[in-house]
């Protein structure tokens, strides 16, 4: 009876676990995407010469770091720091994975979503 009790118990508490485990994988995926969606917005406003530093986008910006705190700032410096690597391997002809998989005619939309894997 007590062997029961004690195993149902144990159960509860690793379902538990498990749970917590999920949706914490599911929070950084979610935020992952966020940064992600937003650095190719970015992107495509420089593309498209669309205004810099838009009142608009200084508010997405503001809400991302607000909603996600401070390790959104520094995921997306950890995203720069990765493509300066990249860029400067790409001068001095050393391969990367990105030109392995991308070879030279990559857009720079599907350097961002191969560097920036959700």
């Amino acid at each position: 009876m007590f062997k029961k009790l004690r195993d149902a118990r144990l159960n509860a508490q690793m379902d538990a676990e498990l749970r917590e485990i999920i949706s914490e994988h599911e929070r950084v995926r979610e935020s992952a995407t966020a940064i992600r969606d937003f650095l190719l917005r970015v992107l495509d406003e420089t593309q498209s010469g669309a205004e810099k530093f838009s009142d608009e986008a200084l508010a997405d910006a503001a809400e991302l770091i607000e909603e996600l705190g401070p390790g959104a700032f520094y995921w997306m410096t950890e995203i720069a720091v990765q493509m300066t690597l990249l860029a400067q391997a790409s001068l001095a002809d050393i391969p990367t994975n990105v030109s392995v998989e991308l070879g030279k005619s990559g857009s720079a939309e599907q350097i961002v979503k191969l560097v920036v894997q959700v």
